[in-house]
Order: C-alpha cells, then sequence, then structure tokens
C-alpha cells in the first residue's frame, strides 16, 4: 500500500514539473508561491482524557497532508497545513462504555502553521522546520459495533520541529523526505501524566511553485 501511494506521489509531481508554470528569470530563482502534498507515517501515541475521564492508546497509521507556503527570502517560506489521519487505537472509559478497553478508531486532523527553511534550488539540501497549531482527536467509534465512544471532539494546542532531505529536479519542484517531531498539548485532567503526549511522523512528499 505505502509503495502504491509513493508511485502515485512520483507521477503526480513529474506531470506538474511537466505541466506547471515556469519560473521567471531573475531574482532569486525560486517561485513566489508552493502547494504540497505529503504521505506521512505517525507513530502510535497515548494519553488520558479529562473530560471523558478515558484512555486513548493510538497505534501506528499514515497521514495525508496539503500545504501552501509563500517565499520568505531564498531558502525560507512560512505556509500553512491541514493534515487527516484516522488510527487505530485501544479506547478505555473508566466510567462508560469500554471499561476495561476495546478496539476503535478515531480521527486526527492537524491545522498547523510553519517555517520551512533549508538549501534551494537543483540537487539535494538539507530541510528544516519549525510549526505550530491544532491537532483535533474526534468520530472515536467502537471497530466492532460502530457505537460512538466519545461525544464532540478534543481541540489541542501542538508544537514541534523536524528535519530531513530534499532533492530540487527544477527551480520550482522539490521532492523530501523527513521526519517531524510534535508535543500535543492534551488536557488530562486529575490524571495528569509526568509528560506530554509526543507524535513522531515520518514524511515523504512534494511541493510545487508557482
Amino acid at each position: 500500500m505505502l509503495g502504491r501511494s509513493m508511485t502515485m506521489l512520483f507521477i503526480a509531481a513529474a506531470t506538474a514539473v511537466a505541466q506547471g508554470p515556469r519560473i521567471p528569470r531573475g531574482g532569486t530563482g525560486e517561485p513566489g508561491y508552493w502547494v504540497g502534498l505529503s504521505y506521512g507515517y505517525l507513530d502510535g501515541t497515548s494519553m488520558t482524557d479529562g473530560a471523558t475521564n478515558s484512555h486513548w492508546a493510538f497505534g501506528y497509521s499514515s497521514q495525508i497532508r496539503a500545504t501552501f507556503e509563500k517565499t520568505i527570502q531564498r531558502g525560507v517560506s512560512a505556509g500553512v497545513s491541514a493534515g487527516f489521519a484516522t488510527a487505530p487505537m485501544t479506547y478505555q472509559g473508566f466510567t462508560s462504555a469500554c471499561l476495561g478497553g476495546c478496539s476503535a478508531t478515531a480521527d486526527i486532523t492537524q491545522w498547523l502553521a510553519y517555517v520551512h527553511a533549508g538549501g534551494a534550488g537543483l540537487g539535494f539540501h538539507g530541510l528544516y522546520n519549525l510549526e505550530a497549531g491544532i491537532t483535533q482527536f474526534g468520530h472515536f467509534k467502537d471497530k466492532a459495533t460502530g457505537t460512538d465512544l466519545a461525544s464532540g471532539s478534543s481541540n489541542d494546542f501542538t508544537f514541534g520541529f523536524g528535519g530531513g532531505l530534499g532533492y530540487g529536479f527544477a527551480p520550482n519542484m522539490d521532492m523530501y523526505v523527513g521526519e517531524q517531531w510534535d508535543i500535543i498539548l492534551h488536557s488530562q485532567g486529575d490524571a495528569t501524566e509526568t509528560e506530554a503526549p509526543r507524535q513522531l511522523t515520518f514524511r515523504i512528499g512534494f511541493r510545487v511553485g508557482f
């Protein structure tokens, strides 16, 4: 499945290069704006939810993320991203359903602003990212019955950093691989853990400038 997704990304990127707008000569040689798409592999994490008095133990899952950036200076851009995933999990409700824990799924949605920096132009270059925004957990469902396990959703402030390696095929097309490390500030009520939940994401994707 991952191999098929990566093949589709490469085909889409090649098509964008062939049909995309040309970059004017002069200036920094970089486009003013970028759009991108990536496929991410989310590490599992766990947390206690103070609002529902439940425990969420997420497994590994995949994420699709779309990005939009504006070039600030050569090799530096600022942008926004929207990431979507449906993760497997063990849901344990201490005062309601799934007292002993049950197999479930939940949607994890991220709305983040970020700064992207690193080398620019053709060939290989290092990449660095700083990001902050909201991680939303919602639509908790029992896998066996489809029953909703929690009402509403949780919107948690998130921030983190990451890095990786990019390759420029053209002045207006990059592909990259990298890892992102985020801290999620989730309200844990009276059952506060010693550390805030952390999420590690391995990501591969491309971006096209215009």
